[in-house]
This record gives C-alpha cells, sequence and structure tokens, in this order.
C-alpha cells in the first residue's frame, strides 16, 4: 500500500490527497509555515517529522527494483539547516513495509540519493510558467 504524505501547519494541515479526490502537490506545501510532516499508510501513521526553527524539509520518493525484479518504494524524509555556514542533514528512509533507516546527510554516490530530475513545477515553483 503507497504511503501518503500529510504537511502540519500551526493552523490546520494539507493532505496529499483531499476528500474529493484531487491531489496537492509536494510543490502546494507551504515550507516557510511548516511545522511538522508526515507519512501514513491507511489511517496509520507511519512516520511524524517535527521541525524546528530554520530546518527545512527534504522530501523524495524513489522507486526500486531487486535481482528478482519486484519493485518497491522508498521516502526519504528529513530536514536541512545551516549552521555557522556549514549545511547540516538527517534523513531517514521510510519503506512501504513499515520499516524505517536513518541516515545523515544527502550522498551523491548512494541508490538512494542519486539528484532528482525536477519536473517543471519543482524547478520555479508554479505550474503557470
Amino acid at each position: 500500500m503507497e504511503l501518503t504524505w500529510k504537511a502540519v501547519y500551526p493552523e490546520g494541515c494539507l493532505n496529499q490527497y483531499n476528500e474529493d479526490g484531487s491531489v496537492n502537490k509536494y510543490t502546494d506545501i507551504d515550507r516557510s509555515k511548516l511545522h511538522s510532516f508526515e507519512l501514513h499508510k491507511g489511517e496509520q501513521l507511519i512516520f511524524r517529522l517535527i521541525l524546528e526553527e530554520g530546518q527545512r524539509l527534504i522530501f523524495r520518493r524513489r522507486v526500486a527494483q531487486n535481482l528478482k525484479g519486484d519493485k518497491f518504494v522508498v521516502y526519504l524524509v528529513g530536514w536541512q539547516k545551516t549552521i555557522g555556514g556549514e549545511n547540516i542533514q538527517s534523513i531517514s528512509y521510510v519503506f512501504e513495509d513499515g520499516h524505517i533507516e536513518m541516515a545523515g546527510q544527502w550522498k551523491e554516490k548512494s541508490d538512494w540519493f542519486y539528484a532528482p530530475n525536477l519536473i517543471k513545477e519543482e524547478k520555479d515553483g508554479s505550474s503557470d510558467k
């Protein structure tokens, strides 16, 4: 079962899927007001990241395939913060079976950390341009 996200703000939340079936995109998240970010499996909360002042959300969804041809999904959820000119990061890998692995910072030579191919909305923050 696919995990879904929820962006939690002090005044409410933004769900990935609305009750009418419409979809909110990652770019719809107002990261400047974000209090926490959650992953849910159905109605069950699987993972919650609570952001402290100055921390910025890291979130990516990756699809992989093992040698047997089975596909699986991993969600990268974490934060980054600039402290004394240094970019500090903490990332968790959340798998759809519910297990979670912790890591340090973004590593370019990792199976999961490859640079994303940004869609137009992620590059400029809107779908109108």
